[in-house]
């Protein structure tokens, strides 16, 4: 090998090693472990095949996760792209205070999750938290946010909500200040409205950035995990578990690694499914 190839190599070696090390070896030992009876208070781990995977999908506390996990991507997106794509529209046009009401509305995306979580549980105290404080004085009855079933998933949402709309309008703000200036001249020429060119130049414009956020939002909020551990470590009861929550009690409260990292496996592979129709929509963007 000559000292010119071997020059590329060196400088790239470092960072393979670190990747395999600390990547691919435990993706790979984790698989292993998937496959095995792994409890860690048993010095031995037999080898099963598929039994963790079938008692997983046999668990109705698994599926329980799953709709968890479903019903709180659904909410997130819902709130979170619409409020999202409203702020980026209102931030496109020229207004005073825009230089501080900007950098303002991006704060919560900074805040870590965890401290998100912890605020949470002072802002949604039931019995003297400020949020119920003032729904007393517009007469209207305390409740219970976090510590009622029947509520805690729609607090969950409404926290991360508060804190990722931001990425939203970030993202969507920075595909409406990219647009092309030139179609909407001919629009506006032509007579059209500002209804029809948001509707006919707007959003399909804006196709690919809508497609990357959501696409980004969906695959973040698969593994939320931070602000559920602090709010409501998966309660009251079951209903604010999710796939993250479930694997994470399964393995390190029940000790059962082996079941834990066929959940872990199959949300990689939710994951690996919403890249792959992302990557699909973006190539079919580009044709």
């Amino acid at each position: 090998m000559t000292r010119r190839r071997r020059g590329p190599i060196l400088l790239v070696l470092p960072t393979m090693v670190i990747l395999v090390l600390v990547v691919i070896f435990p993706m790979i030992y984790s698989l292993t472990v998937s496959f095995r009876l792994y409890d860690l208070r048993v010095p031995r781990h037999p080898f099963v095949g598929f039994e963790n995977y079938i008692r997983l999908f046999t668990d109705s506390r698994f599926h329980n996760a799953l709709g968890v996990t479903g019903l709180l991507l659904l909410g997130e997106l819902a709130l979170q792209f619409p409020i999202g794509f409203g702020l980026a529209i209102l931030l496109a046009r020229k207004f005073r205070g825009k230089k501080v009401v900007q950098p303002l509305l991006l704060i919560p995306m900074m805040i870590t999750p965890v401290v998100v979580g912890y605020m949470g549980r002072l802002l949604f105290e039931t019995r003297s938290g400020p949020i119920n404080y003032f729904l007393n004085l517009m007469g209207l009855p305390s409740a219970l946010w976090h510590t009622s079933a029947s509520t805690a998933l729609l607090t969950v949402i409404l926290l991360d909500t508060w804190q990722w709309t931001p990425f939203m309008m970030g993202v969507l703000l920075a595909g409406l200040v990219s647009l092309p200036p030139e179609p909407y001249e001919s629009a506006k020429v032509d007579g059209a409205s500002g209804l029809q060119i948001f509707w006919y130049l707007t959003l399909p414009l804006l196709k690919p950035v809508i497609a990357l956020v959501i696409i980004m939002r969906a695959l973040a909020i698969l593994q939320t995990f931070d602000i559920i551990y602090v709010l409501t470590m998966g309660g009251p009861g079951t209903a604010t578990e999710t796939i993250g929550i479930y694997t994470y009690l399964v393995g390190f409260r029940y000790w059962d690694i082996g079941q834990a990292s066929s959940a872990a496996w199959v949300l990689a592979m939710m994951l690996s499914v919403g890249v792959t129709i992302f990557l699909k929509m973006m190539g079919r963007e580009r044709r």
